[in-house]
């Protein structure tokens, strides 16, 4: 979670190793009875230490909701990110199984997996994406490989490999995508395999490039590679989503783009389009389930447009 000012990427990871393994140690053998009482305890310290993360909570609810958050609220929205790691965890411990989540859309990604038509799955930092992987590399149904950026979370990621060795099957970190892994990714899409991005949020590093759109009123900065990419590679485009619903965990998946190569000069036009559906996806779910959205940190940039003489302390 990032703090006032500062980029997500620049944030490093809070809670020590050894804390990690305990609450690890905890699941393993108490299960959620035993993992969930500890859990409000270590989110709710880091709620009451964290300004900046209740202010970026604050704000991205009130944009979601269209009134004021109140402080229960945002503390319910803390606690939702500190159980979806929870989730995650359980996901390739194999105490969550693919039987526990609906997902209407998996019967086709298992077609297209059997023609070897691969696809770009675009997702965000909603519900519990990761948590879909872990079930369908479990049970062998489908082929996920994940393109991202984990290096402010190693200790978590750590938590992870333990409880499963193929939690970094099919991982790829974003830093290492160059002509020669775009080759690669094209290999696996022809294989009928899937490449899950993350359009939410901007990658690390300098001189990135961007396209600007509206979200939830206000206008926000999306990652262009990700929509780049799957326009150069040609593959059908879908967005992807796992989070808790009221019935329970539930995945979806929702067409952005058929497939089809597509000329440079006319890419930011498509990627313009196929962002705009990709967004009109995400706020229907932050709208419908908004404590599943976790980006803690100042999306908007709301601080570089405060009133004169007012602080961020002002707001929360």
């Amino acid at each position: 979670m990032a703090g006032n000012n500062e980029q997500w990427e620049n944030v490093r990871e809070r809670g020590s190793l050894r804390a990690m393994q305990l609450l690890f140690w905890c699941y393993r053998h108490g299960g959620r009875h035993l993992i969930y009482p500890v859990v409000c305890v270590v989110v709710f310290y880091f709620f009451l230490t964290r300004r900046a993360t209740r202010r970026s909570s604050a704000r991205y609810l009130r944009r979601a909701l269209g009134k004021p958050a109140s402080t229960w609220l945002v503390w319910r929205h803390h606690l939702a990110f500190g159980r979806a790691l929870v989730d995650r965890l359980g996901a390739w411990m194999g105490r969550i199984q693919r039987t526990d989540v609906t997902f209407p859309g998996h019967a086709h990604m298992s077609e297209l997996q059997a023609q070897k038509t691969g696809a770009v799955l675009l997702g965000a930092h909603f519900g519990n994406l990761e948590m879909c992987r872990a079930l369908v590399e479990n049970d062998g149904s489908l082929k996920l490989n994940v393109i991202l950026h984990t290096a402010n979370t190693e200790n978590f990621n750590q938590l992870v490999r333990r409880a499963s060795e193929r939690a970094e099957v099919r991982l790829i970190q974003v830093r290492d995508v160059s002509p020669a892994t775009a080759m690669m990714l094209k290999e696996k899409l022809d294989q009928g395999e899937f490449l899950i991005l993350l359009a939410d949020r901007l990658p690390p590093g300098e001189g990135q490039r961007w396209l600007e759109a509206p979200f939830l009123g206000d206008t926000a900065r999306f990652p262009a590679g990700p929509f780049w990419l799957a326009l150069m590679l040609g593959a059908p485009v879908y967005f992807m989503a796992g989070y808790t619903a009221k019935e329970g965990y539930r995945a979806e998946l929702q067409p952005l783009y058929a497939g089809g190569k597509v000329g440079r000069k006319e890419r930011d036009a498509y990627c313009q389009r196929i962002l705009s559906d990709y967004i009109a996806n995400l706020e229907r779910l932050c709208r419908d389930y908004p404590l599943q959205w976790f980006n803690f940190y100042d999306y908007w940039n709301d601080e570089q447009h405060l009133p004169a003489g007012e602080t961020p302390d002002n707001d929360r």
